[in-house]
């Protein structure tokens, strides 16, 4: 029985891979900072995970000597370390990269087998357009240099990400960046999570996922009214205006700079890869509804 630890277990993607870890027959160690949050409901209706923990650590990335000894006797890591809400006065730097740092040490001392990092699906265009991005192609490039094999998983997005395409809509209106022909497939949490179980099974391997629908934002958008039963009302924002936003908060607030910056290239470039999974992003939106 191989023996899995799950950094990030309590976020939206980290409950579905212990669940599936759980279901596959592997050993899950979960490394949470609050084990209360094991007992409760992610968000977004994502499971409770504390009876399928095998075993628990405490610990924060963050914070080198909390994770002591946390990868001993461990055979695979799983990470989905970053920031996505409250950054707590901590940078992109601080956690998705030096978290990732601190906890890539901790594997490298056990001697693993292997470690799974989930990054973002993107291009070259905007790689570095950002210190969301920056961040984690930082840690990317140090995780392929050791001595490691790894294994990163590249989603284009999850139908999480979406749910603001609903508030939009309960609100009236929804905004769009551009033309809203830009396309992608964002795929549900329990899809990617069975696909990236499956893919310790590879070895040194950068891998784009993807759901199986191919809508644009518009399409989103317009799926969002259908499901509340509300007219639609869409307005598209030229990206020439959203310059200056970008610009000011880069000299205010380089975390919301990342957010913003991020936000906007994903609403303006294709982020297409293949195709997995069987939830459909309609069914996910009732669901919220």
């Amino acid at each position: 029985m191989k023996r899995v630890l799950v950094a990030g277990a309590t976020g939206y993607l980290g409950r579905y891979v212990v669940k599936d870890l759980k279901r596959q027959g592997f050993y899950t160690k979960v490394l949470v900072r609050n084990p209360e949050k094991l007992n409760q409901e992610g968000d977004f209706f994502a499971p409770s995970i504390r009876e399928d923990a095998d075993e628990v650590a405490i610990g924060d990335v963050t914070k080198p000597d909390t994770l002591k000894h946390v990868c001993d006797n461990i055979d695979y890591v799983f990470s989905s370390i970053g920031i996505t809400g409250k950054n707590n006065g901590l940078t992109f730097q601080d956690v998705d990269y030096q978290g990732n740092v601190n906890l890539l040490k901790e594997a490298e001392r056990s001697h693993i087998a292997k470690f799974m990092y989930i990054h973002v699906c993107s291009n070259d265009e905007w790689k570095k357009s950002g210190p969301l991005i920056e961040a984690k192609e930082r840690f990317v490039n140090v995780l392929k240099t050791s001595n490691v094999d790894h294994i990163i998983i590249c989603p284009t997005g999850y139908f999480s990400d979406l749910t603001n395409f609903l508030t939009m809509a309960k609100k009236g209106r929804a905004f769009l960046i551009g033309d809203g022909k830009t396309r992608m497939n964002p795929i549900h949490g329990e899809d990617l999570a069975q696909f990236c179980v499956q893919s310790f099974l590879e070895t040194n391997q950068t891998l784009d996922i993807g759901g199986p629908e191919i809508l644009t934002y518009e399409q989103i958008a317009q799926l969002a009214f259908e499901v509340l039963g509300q007219k639609e009302r869409i307005t598209n924002i030229p990206v020439s205006l959203l310059n200056p936003v970008s610009l000011g908060l880069k000299l205010c607030s380089n975390h919301h700079y990342g957010v913003y910056r991020f936000f906007i290239n994903v609403m303006t470039h294709h982020l297409i890869a293949p195709m997995y999974g069987k939830h459909k992003l309609k069914d996910f939106m009732n669901q919220r509804t």
